[in-house]
């Protein structure tokens, strides 16, 4: 089952009651064991957030007596909360990013809504709650802290493996599967270019990015040439850390992963593939 052998717990507020049906639809399709609460007012939200502690959560922004987002931010207060929240509006405010960052949502749906999407986002949601091998890599012990630290806070259910030594770094790539693995550029032992590199040659399938705290591009150009998949400027933070999971298991993006994540707003992630290929003058 994507969730598990019980389904999963789904909330559905939504004022309108074609909308609440076809999510329902949706879910049922994916998961025909969820079990799915459905309301349109704000306070039955507020309670079902505390009584379910949901799996998935669908808000839509205007219900009765009690916004969507107020109804989880009260919930929050009391301890109730979704693992996952989406946010349904008809139209983007000025300051939908800001709010669905502060309600700690995964993603803005638009209506009308888009069934393929919805899919798709049931698809990623699930895939983020079954554990993901990460092999951590590098030569500092506060570094190590450091980057742990940001990873607990990513969406992702992560199961995190640690080194100081490429050498150890190798034999792990070798011995477990690791879906990706973070290395330092100047990792001891083996730098991060050999142990690439090296592992290129293995067959791997783990997805590796080089974390530096220089400048990333000449990193990133040479990079290509070693199976690297990313390139990470150290510091970073939660949202390039989901930004480089999703990019690893080719799973579609948030809408508001996108927005909180492009130009001009700051990413530490470089994506090997988005570089144009360097020119060679004869």
């Amino acid at each position: 089952m994507p969730y598990s052998q019980d389904g999963a717990r789904v909330v559905i507020a939504e004022s309108d009651p074609g909308r609440r049906a076809t999510l329902t639809q949706i879910v049922r399709r994916f998961c025909a064991k969820s079990r799915i609460c459905e309301t349109d007012t704000g306070t039955e939200l507020a309670e079902m957030l505390l009584a379910e502690k949901p799996t998935l959560a669908f808000v839509g922004l205007h219900l009765a007596g009690m916004s969507g987002p107020e109804a989880v931010a009260t919930a929050r207060k009391r301890g109730g909360s979704a693992q996952s929240l989406v946010l349904i509006t008809a139209r983007v405010i000025p300051q939908w990013q800001d709010l669905a960052q502060s309600l700690g949502a995964y993603e803005v749906l638009k209506t009308p809504l888009d069934p393929k999407h919805i899919d798709s986002l049931m698809h990623a949601d699930a895939r983020r709650r079954q554990p993901t091998h990460v092999l951590l890599a590098s030569s500092s012990e506060h570094g190590r802290n450091a980057i742990g630290r940001v990873l607990a806070l990513s969406g992702f259910n992560l199961v995190v493996d640690e080194t100081d030594d490429g050498r150890h770094a190798l034999k792990l790539l070798g011995l477990a599967s690791y879906d990706l693995a973070f290395i330092d550029s100047k990792l001891g032992g083996l730098d991060g270019f050999e142990l690439a590199c090296q592992a290129q040659a293995l067959g791997l399938s783990t997805r590796i990015t080089l974390m530096t705290a220089g400048d990333p591009e000449p990193l990133a150009q040479a990079a290509r040439y070693f199976g690297v998949d990313s390139i990470l400027r150290m510091p970073f933070y939660p949202r390039d850390i989901d930004l480089a999971l999703h990019h690893a298991l080719t799973l579609r993006r948030p809408y508001l992963l996108n927005a909180i994540t492009a130009p001009p707003a700051p990413t530490a992630l470089t994506r090997i593939t988005d570089l144009a290929p360097t020119r060679r003058t004869a």
